[in-house]
């Protein structure tokens, strides 16, 4: 729930669509439902028991990390920690077009576990991810785990990817199609292992935002999601159809005034009550929340504590202007 604020609007956007590998690490403050310009994010969850006894300490958390931005609000390195030791980090480097070029995975005496570079083409696009591993069985050797190619078209939109395994095995290859106003309206997945064929159809309502998103593998559907979206484009309502388009579940979310879920509540085909889940928070004076207890009904189940430090961005950008320009501030 670390983007609790976009966690729906990713439900839209991001399902039914082909595995990613890459990118591995979200990069963005606005990935993190950040308000802002953050310079350290300290994020852990833990059950809500452990939080609300007192003589109780805390050594293990579902998960618990730190997340360090520069001012251009992007991602420079994440720290892993387990029971309060540190663990594998991630660093991310980018170019002086502020485009990500390498991730590095190491463990937390700084051996290099895996790598990731970014290509891109010349209208800045990703065109192409590689990712190499350093086994400790080949003493540290250089092993390419998988490449992905993309193509795009004459406006710049995704029109074909392509994923290699390890040597150049094709592992699957997806095709984009877009429809009225260039929005996606279906991807085709062919693999290689298994030859499987998977479809995915986007139907768009007037305003083209999705309200209806159909899976189909091999000719025959597999899932089917419809959505109901409320004045701020958020889903109200999500109901979901099994193979035989028999619908299964029924979803209801609330929000709050800065977008975060208040509840989510779903219903079986009989009208039983299934998911009952509420969320509590408290923010700072950005809107960010720093703790959101997730309620199963009435009784706490998980607790998110983030401690968030910021930029001083005055400062910043009194170190970066010159006097003529402050002076012209000031006016």
């Amino acid at each position: 729930m670390n983007t609790r604020k976009i966690f729906l609007i990713a439900i839209i956007s991001g399902l039914y669509t082909t595995v990613m590998y890459a990118q591995t690490t979200p990069n963005k403050t606005e990935d993190y439902g950040l308000f802002g310009y953050p310079s350290a994010v300290k994020y852990m969850k833990f059950e809500a028991d452990t939080a609300t006894n007192p003589t109780l300490q805390r050594t293990s958390f579902i998960d618990d990390y730190l997340l360090n931005f520069n001012e251009r609000r992007e991602l420079i390195q994440r720290t892993n920690f387990i029971n309060g030791a540190k663990d594998r980090v991630i660093t991310l480097e980018y170019n002086n077009k502020r485009q990500l070029v390498k991730e590095i995975l190491a463990e937390a005496d700084g051996k290099p576990v895996s790598q990731t570079d970014y290509d891109y083409g010349y209208i800045g696009r990703v065109s192409q991810i590689t990712v190499t591993e350093y086994p400790q069985s080949r003493a540290g050797a250089n092993t390419v785990v998988y490449r992905e190619t993309r193509d795009y078209n004459k406006k710049g939109q995704l029109e074909k990817k392509v994923i290699y395994g390890n040597g150049m095995d094709l592992s699957s290859s997806t095709s984009y199609f877009y429809g009225p106003q260039d929005s996606l309206i279906s991807t085709l997945t062919t693999y290689g292992a298994n030859k499987n064929v998977e479809k995915v159809m986007y139907k768009r309502d007037f305003k083209h935002d999705i309200v209806e998103v159909t899976s189909v593998r091999n000719d025959k559907q597999t899932r089917r999601e419809e959505y109901d979206l409320n004045e701020k484009n958020q889903i109200a309502t999500k109901r979901v159809y099994n193979a035989k388009n028999k619908l299964i579940l029924t979803y209801n979310y609330e929000y709050d005034q800065h977008g975060y879920v208040l509840s989510e509540v779903a219903f079986d085909d009989k009208g039983v009550r299934t998911i009952d889940y509420h969320y509590k928070y408290e923010k700072d004076k950005f809107f960010n929340w720093t703790k959101c207890t997730m309620y199963d009904g009435w009784m706490p189940k998980y607790v998110e504590v983030r401690n968030i430090e910021y930029l001083d961005k005055q400062h910043f950008y009194d170190d970066m202007i010159d006097e003529e320009t402050k002076r012209v501030i000031r006016q």
